[in-house]
């Protein structure tokens, strides 16, 4: 009776830490997006493959993890309801992981913004923008949130930042003419934090 028991003890911890959803591209093929229902972007994209490409190996060689179908195009729109074209890179860094009981939301979104959104945003290229039809970078960093009394390495849940960075942001940040702190100031940043749903912030440095 006591090794049935002692069994179903260790069926339920290891279920408890089995992999869950997995969000990292494993290939090339699962990083790119290449498929959209807009024109345009779909247009700009077989324009851009080549750059898209290179992007993804320029991350991957540097070994930083790609969200799937993190490299491609992000279509937003302005106050004025007109549409802008971005290129898209969203990673998700093995570096960072977070136990829920020791973190608050808002300790992880400073720490991710001012420690790796600086840091990797720094592996793009002005040449990256300096595109046709192409205004600016949507830039993302993904990272789990662990319960780690059951699991430091699987479950949880994904929490991210996007950046949504004009043209002359990029240029001025890769070329150091404004700060990190300035480019975030003059772009849009939106968050998904604890499984809230996205929202628009203004972050204080």
């Amino acid at each position: 009776m006591k090794k049935y028991v002692f069994l179903a003890i260790l069926t339920i911890f290891i279920c408890s830490c089995g992999k869950g959803p997995i969000h990292v591209a494993t290939t090339e093929s699962e990083a790119v997006k290449r498929g959209y229902g807009d024109p345009k972007l779909q247009e700009l994209y077989d324009q851009n493959e080549t750059l898209l490409r290179e992007i993804y190996l320029r991350f991957t060689k540097a070994n930083v993890n790609i969200y799937k179908e993190g490299i491609g195009l992000s279509l937003l729109t302005d106050r004025q309801n007109d549409k802008l074209h971005y290129i898209m890179v969203n990673i998700r860094p093995q570096e960072i992981v977070f136990d829920e009981s020791k973190s608050k939301p808002e300790q992880r979104f400073s720490q991710v913004l001012q420690t790796y959104v600086r840091k990797y945003v720094g592996y793009m290229k002005k040449e990256d923008i300096d595109r046709p039809d192409i205004e600016g970078l949507a830039f993302g960093v993904y990272w789990p949130v662990r319960d780690y009394s059951q699991c430091n390495t699987h479950g949880g849940f994904i929490e991210y930042i996007h950046v949504y960075m004009p043209t002359a942001e990029v240029y001025d940040l890769l070329d150091g003419r404004s700060t990190f702190e300035e480019a975030i100031g003059n772009s849009e940043v939106v968050t998904s934090l604890n499984l809230d749903k996205a929202t628009s912030v203004k972050p204080v440095f």
